[in-house]
């Protein structure tokens, strides 16, 4: 084996040899073996930094514990009922709800496909797709820079409402999203994000109380809760927003 690699070695030295005195340019090795130059300008360069899409998340509804929207990698668009009707466009999100959910996982870059004017502030999803999605990623293992860890607040759980009676509603929250009998919650309406108009940096959201209500009840998917009070000119009504006090 060793004895053909020098023969082939020293073939290729030979025909170098004779262009070289014939007044031609001397080729390289790696020309002279098929193999394309390392300046050739028709080596692709894969990209380093992946795009990103949020997009209805196929298992919402069937799963309680699963999020309304997640984060996947813009050519891993998961193939569901909805995309094969209208085409994979359908399930991504609008702006508006991209602000709401904040940033792809580890700083990376939200694809043109989104529709986004902006860049919304950083998060990192916790919830996949599976059967078909793509795993979302922690920013570690893709090589980005970790910042130094710092306390995080929880997030209060969120939800909706499902039935309005004359004192009382239900909600989509149980004991799994910490539902108990004295939880206080709140129910808010018209959740808008406020965004700069040069910068195009996310201020915050505006929206309004309409009422407080305290939980009496929970069961396996949802909960019953108490009206406290209604704030006065409004009424609640399905799907308002439903956020546990701190």
């Amino acid at each position: 084996m060793k004895a053909t690699a020098l023969h082939l070695l020293a073939g290729l030295a030979l025909v170098a040899a004779v262009l070289s005195g014939c007044g031609g340019e001397l080729p390289s090795l790696r020309e002279l073996a098929g193999l394309p130059s390392s300046n050739d300008p028709t080596v692709n360069i894969k990209a380093a930094e992946n795009k990103w899409l949020l997009i209805k998340n196929p298992r919402f509804g069937d799963v309680p514990s699963e999020p309304e929207y997640i984060w996947v990698e813009d050519d891993k668009v998961p193939t569901t009922l909805t995309t094969l009707i209208r085409g994979k466009g359908a399930i991504i999100a609008t702006p508006e709800i991209v602000a709401k959910y904040g940033g792809p996982p580890g700083g990376g870059k939200i694809s043109p496909r989104q529709g986004v004017p902006y860049q919304v502030a950083n998060a990192t999803p916790t919830s996949t797709v599976s059967g078909g999605g793509t795993a979302l990623r922690p920013a570690a293992a893709r090589g980005a820079t970790v910042a130094a860890a710092t306390p995080v607040m929880p997030e209060p759980k969120r939800g909706y409402v499902v039935y309005v009676d004359t004192t009382r509603i239900v909600v989509d929250l149980t004991a799994v999203d910490g539902m108990r009998p004295g939880t206080v919650v709140s129910l808010r309406r018209d959740k808008i994000p406020i965004v700069h108009p040069v910068t195009g940096e996310v201020l915050g959201e505006l929206d309004e109380e309409v009422a407080i209500a305290r939980v009496t009840e929970t069961r396996e998917k949802f909960s019953v809760a108490e009206v406290q009070s209604v704030t006065p000119g409004l009424s609640i009504q399905l799907r308002d927003r439903v956020v546990t006090k701190q």
